[in-house]
């Protein structure tokens, strides 16, 4: 028989909950990775989402965990303080255009989620590095990007805290669209 990890159960637990807001019209799935990743004996589950309607933002959510989180936890083999558990991310990909709200992005990220994440903005810009055709193309627009990274890890114990977090992160898309819309 099988025994399902710390991250068997929060990867079970998340998807149901981002499928029933999906069912429920909340969001929309656009996109699911499960993956392993046999060099390193990590795994890593992503689900992207979005706003049904008019969407500027996508959201994605990345659990992960790794082999020292997998052997402490099934041989009580621990590293120095090293708690098992999974890691927790929450990215959202904006418009390049959307830096112009930063400020007050930031201070919405701040105030929601500094407490239990880092917040990280960074911003992708495509170029073309041949100058001949830097004057005749049209340059693409490039990402505004927002990663939470939660601190420390999570386990079962934080599973009554999924629902809650998951309308955090939809109550966040909706700010960043009415930012968007506001322009």
């Amino acid at each position: 028989m099988f025994d399902p990890t710390i991250y068997d159960n929060l990867k079970v637990v998340f998807e149901g909950a981002l499928y029933d807001l999906d069912r429920a019209g909340r969001i929309l799935v656009t996109g699911r990775d499960d993956l392993v990743n046999l060099a390193t004996m990590s795994r890593s589950f992503v689900m992207q989402v979005e706003r049904p309607e008019n969407a500027t933002c996508a959201a994605k959510l990345e659990l992960s965990s790794t082999l020292v989180d997998f052997a402490s936890e099934l041989r009580r083999m621990r590293l120095a303080e090293e708690v098992p558990g999974s890691m927790l991310t929450l990215t959202f990909e904006l418009p390049e255009r959307m830096i112009v709200n930063s400020a007050a992005l930031d201070e919405h990220f701040q105030t929601v989620w500094a407490e239990v994440a880092d917040v990280v903005h960074e911003r992708l810009a495509p170029f073309e590095p041949n100058p001949e055709k830097q004057s005749r193309e049209e340059t693409q627009e490039g990402i505004y990007r927002i990663t939470l990274y939660f601190k420390g890890k999570i386990d079962e114990d934080n599973i009554e805290d999924v629902v809650p977090l998951l309308e955090h992160m939809i109550s966040t898309l909706e700010t960043i669209e009415d930012a968007g819309n506001s322009r």
